[in-house]
């Protein structure tokens, strides 16, 4: 920067003439499209409106990445999947598509929706990711559709979460949050501060073992500590392949798509019936006959 470039920008502070940036937003170097947008969109009582903001009360869940390389793009997958097995769900990616993690994950490329969106389809789920980086940093509104509307699962990418979470209550209040994690100490020291950010009730996936290091117990800050106790924080596995090949069109590890159901119980209390133990389900075949009556 230079001198001038300085003393040109001490004299816009100094006369109140600058934009309205977050240190989220110098951090991340351009608010995932650029500090005028994102920043500058506000609604009542200064929160920043969000295209999912219109979405009726229930429908939406966001899931956002507590820290870099989180994993939160598998997450969002394994949510929308289990969602989907009973309604419409659309799985809407609003990260850069140069940083997309959803790119391989559709099993079919249906090509452009609109200007502004790519549509896929993965089993039951509908898939948009963007085509392009939005024009004048503004963030696109939802892709349209023909079908019912159904459930909306955004997966606000870490630039975007990293943009918003400097401004407290970020997400509209009928939103529900996923934010995921890994079980490691810096992980969820920087989780913790996306938690802090969130003016909605939070569900967190935590990628890795299911027993946690007393290391990384003794760093949980309150409201990570107060979502484990309880009972809001789901174990989700490390898978090798996904690590190594990311997101393909290929089905989800079962242990990993059992913890996106556990997930969605949570999120959405009603929904898909979670299958009994190994145990129990051997058991009750002993008591039913072929047809499925009981003996």
């Amino acid at each position: 920067m230079t001198v001038a470039a300085m003393r040109a920008a001490v004299v816009a502070i100094r006369a109140g003439v600058f934009d309205d940036v977050t240190n989220g937003d110098l951090a991340d170097g351009r608010l995932g499209f650029g500090a005028g947008g994102a920043a500058g969109a506000r609604g009542p009582h200064g929160s920043r409106r969000l295209p999912w903001s219109e979405t009726g009360e229930g429908h939406v869940v966001v899931v956002m990445a507590g820290h870099a390389g989180a994993g939160a793009s598998t997450v969002a997958v394994a949510v929308a999947e289990a969602l989907a097995e009973d309604r419409p769900v659309r799985l809407v990616d609003y990260a850069q598509p140069v940083r997309s993690g959803l790119t391989a994950a559709p099993t079919i490329e249906l090509g452009a929706d609109g200007a502004e969106w790519r549509r896929g389809r993965r089993g039951r789920l509908d898939v948009f990711r963007l085509a392009r980086d939005p024009a004048d940093a503004e963030l696109p509104p939802l892709p349209e559709t023909e079908d019912a509307p159904g459930l909306l699962v955004v997966d606000a990418g870490w630039s975007l979460t990293g943009a918003l979470s400097g401004s407290p209550g970020f997400l509209v209040h009928a939103a529900k949050a996923v934010v995921v994690t890994r079980v490691a100490v810096p992980a969820v020291r920087q989780t913790e501060q996306v938690l802090a950010a969130i003016d909605a009730e939070a569900v967190v996936a935590a990628v890795g073992p299911a027993r946690w290091p007393r290391m990384v117990e003794a760093t949980c800050g309150p409201r990570l500590g107060e979502l484990r106790s309880r009972g809001r924080v789901v174990s989700v596995p490390v898978d090798r392949r996904l690590e190594i090949a990311g997101l393909t069109g290929d089905r989800l590890p079962k242990p990993v798509a059992a913890a996106g159901r556990s997930l969605a119980a949570l999120l959405v209390p009603g929904g898909p019936a979670q299958p009994p133990p190994r145990h129990r389900r051997g058991a009750e075949r002993a008591r039913t006959g072929p047809a499925g009556q009981r003996r």
